[in-house]
């Protein structure tokens, strides 16, 4: 190894390290301002996600392919637009044109995604079966809203490798959980950095109110994302039913673009309850996906990745007050020749405004 690329390699496990640190640190700041957070009142939000195939939180328990997401995000107050993001909407007409007549919220997440094979007990390496691969993630998302449609964009910088924590986190929980632990993160795909854009627009297609609140709805959107983590276009639709459905285009995951959920004002949250359920569906063309056709930049394990893949969803969301939750069950498709499998997940998220 030459001195480039040890320098190169240093400088990403130290900003991996940081990014880590910053995660564990970031739930620790928000338990400890949480008395002033219930006071402060100023109209922004903390959103916690985690996404697993564990039966713990309604998951099938098969413990392989998408094993795991985490994501904490802080979602400024409505119409606020945060300093580092002032730049961006003086550069760029679409922001500007998307901010007129339009509800806005921006956002700043930590996210990681982990990836393994079925079997996870074998140590050698699986030549018919995906990769190991972890993503550790900064994202900057920007969330516009009309009474007739939504535009959410997200920006993620971050690492793939053995410096996002895959191996620890994995294998830590699974201690905390009683289970055995994965043997080959040794396989795992090389250290890579990445940047990914993503795009979604929802639009309020159907609604059926009585006495002027709503109970259904369909939402139609589509979106896509570019960069080396993943190259893909998707469409799909979402119908929810429910009692008082909020004014929004329905609930936000980590596994899917778009974005996070869009901040209700504070005038209206001490007369917010409600609950729905939800069913959607989407497909997605892929042009490539890094967790599949291995790193990008270097030679690595790979698989056959099908170029479709469908994706179905069904789960439920409550508001009360200021507070939100929201549990699905998600399953996909086969995405690749070797192991041509449906695969599923659960998502749970918890949300706060303040």
């Amino acid at each position: 190894m030459d001195a480039r690329q040890s320098f190169r390699k240093t400088l990403v496990r130290n900003i991996t390290l940081s990014l880590v640190k910053a995660f564990i640190s970031s739930g620790a700041f928000v338990l400890l301002l949480w008395p002033l957070l219930l006071q402060a009142r100023t109209g922004e939000a903390i959103h916690l996600y985690v996404e697993n195939d564990t039966r713990n939180i309604g998951g099938p328990g098969s413990d392989n392919a998408y094993s795991s997401g985490l994501k904490i995000s802080y979602i400024a107050a409505e119409d606020k637009v945060p300093t580092w993001a002032e730049e961006a909407m003086q550069r760029s007409e679409p922001l500007r044109k998307a901010l007129t007549g339009a509800k806005s919220n921006f956002g700043l997440s930590l996210g990681q995604q982990i990836y393994t094979p079925n079997d996870i007990r074998r140590s050698d390496f699986i030549e018919d079966d995906r990769p190991y691969a972890a993503w550790l993630y900064i994202g900057f998302s920007a969330h516009f809203q009309s009474s007739a449609q939504s535009h959410s964009l997200e920006l993620d910088v971050g690492v793939i490798g053995p410096e996002a924590g895959g191996k620890i986190v994995q294998n830590n929980f699974h201690d905390i959980i009683r289970t055995y632990r994965a043997e080959g993160w040794e396989h795992q795909l090389s250290t890579e950095p990445t940047l990914q854009l993503s795009y979604q627009q929802r639009l309020r297609f159907v609604d059926i109110k009585i006495d002027d609140q709503k109970y259904v709805d369909i939402i139609p959107f589509f979106g896509g994302g570019i960069g080396n983590v993943s190259i893909d276009i998707h469409a799909g639709g979402m119908v929810r039913l429910g009692n008082i459905l909020p004014d929004d285009f329905g609930p936000a995951r980590p596994s899917m673009t778009n974005g996070d959920n869009f901040v209700t004002p504070i005038s209206n949250l001490e007369a917010r309850t409600s609950f729905y359920v939800f069913a959607a569906a989407q497909g997605y063309g892929i042009g490539r996906n890094i967790f599949l056709d291995g790193n990008t930049f270097r030679h690595s394990h790979r698989v056959k990745k099908y170029p479709f893949v469908l994706e179905t969803e069904f789960g439920a969301v409550g508001h009360y007050k200021s507070w939100n939750a929201s549990w699905r069950f998600v399953s996909r498709s086969p995405e690749f020749e070797q192991r041509s499998v449906v695969n599923s997940f659960a998502s749970v998220s918890i949300g706060y405004s303040y």
